[in-house]
C-alpha cells in the first residue's frame, strides 16, 4: 500500500500533462449491505481529499475519511490507584478510517454540470474505543483512560458514478471553473473484517465474541464486569454516498 501511495505521489509530482490541483471536502454516508445490514448501522463522517486534474478529462489524487457507526454512553464508578472512587461517563465509540487513491473520468469536461465515473482502491480499518472520562474535565480532553477494544482492516475497491456543479452555474458573479458541488455514490468491496457493534437483536446472527470490562459496582463498590459490545466478522460491503465541495487551486 505504501509503495502505491508513493508511486502515486510521484506521478502527480511529475507528470507533464498536469493541468491542476483541487482540494475537497464532504459528508459521507456508508450504508452496510447484504450479511453486513444485520450486524452494523450505518456509518455518517467527513472526508479529505487532494487531487490532482489533466488536460485529459481525468483527475487522480488521495482520499482520507473518518466516520461513526455508533457509540453508547454509561454511567459507571471509576477508582484510582489511591483507592479513591469517582463517578464518571464511560463511552464505547465504533468508527471507520480510510485512505484510497480515487481516479475520476469525466464525461462533459469544462461544462458546467459534469457527470463523472469513479474507481477507489485503498485500506479500511474498523476501530472500536473505550474512554472513561475525566469528570472534572468539561471537554474530555484527558480522559481517564482510553483503550483499544477491537481493530481490524482490509483492503478495499470501490465503484460508481457522480456529478459536479460548477458554482457559477447557480452564483453568476462567480468566477467558473473555481468552485463545484460535488455529488457520488459508490459500491465498496473488501475482503473479511472484524468489527464491533454495542447493540443486538434476536434477528442478527450469533456474534463472534462478547466484550466485558471492568468497574466498581455502584452499590457494593465489588469490582464486576460490565458488557460493552459484541464482535462480529464479515465481509466488508457497503454503498457509500459523498456530498462535498470542491476547490480548484490557483496554482499549475
Amino acid at each position: 500500500m505504501k509503495t502505491l501511495i508513493f508511486a502515486v505521489a510521484t506521478l502527480l509530482g511529475t507528470t507533464a500533462f498536469a493541468q491542476s490541483w483541487e482540494l475537497g471536502s464532504g459528508f459521507n454516508l456508508a450504508q452496510p449491505v447484504g450479511s453486513m445490514t444485520r450486524t452494523m448501522n450505518n456509518a455518517f463522517g467527513i472526508d479529505l481529499n487532494f487531487s490532482r486534474s489533466f488536460k485529459a478529462p481525468f483527475s487522480l489524487g488521495i482520499e482520507l475519511g473518518f466516520g461513526s457507526y455508533g457509540s453508547e454512553k454509561s454511567r459507571q464508578k471509576y477508582t484510582f490507584d489511591d483507592g479513591t472512587v469517582t463517578e464518571t461517563d464511560v463511552l464505547v465509540s465504533n468508527d471507520i478510517f480510510n485512505a484510497r487513491i480515487a481516479g475520476r473520468y469525466f464525461l462533459r469536461n469544462g461544462k458546467l454540470i459534469n457527470p463523472y465515473l469513479v474507481g477507489k482502491l485503498g485500506i479500511t480499518t474498523f476501530s472500536t474505543t473505550l474512554t472513561i472520562q475525566d469528570p472534572e474535565d468539561e471537554f474530555s480532553c484527558h480522559p481517564l483512560e482510553s483503550d483499544v477494544l477491537s481493530r481490524d482492516h482490509t483492503y478495499t475497491a470501490s465503484g460508481g458514478a457522480g456529478v459536479r456543479v460548477d458554482f457559477s452555474s447557480i452564483f453568476r458573479k462567480m468566477d467558473a471553473e473555481r468552485f463545484y458541488f460535488d455529488l457520488n455514490a459508490v459500491a465498496t468491496q473488501g475482503g473479511n473484517v472484524r468489527y464491533m457493534n454495542s447493540e443486538v437483536d434476536p434477528s442478527q446472527p450469533a456474534p463472534d465474541q462478547d466484550v466485558m470490562a471492568k468497574f466498581i459496582n455502584t452499590q457494593t463498590q465489588v469490582i464486576h464486569e460490565h458488557h460493552v459490545g459484541y464482535v462480529y466478522s464479515s465481509l466488508l460491503n457497503m454503498v457509500e454516498y459523498r456530498f462535498g465541495v470542491i476547490c480548484r487551486l490557483g496554482w499549475q
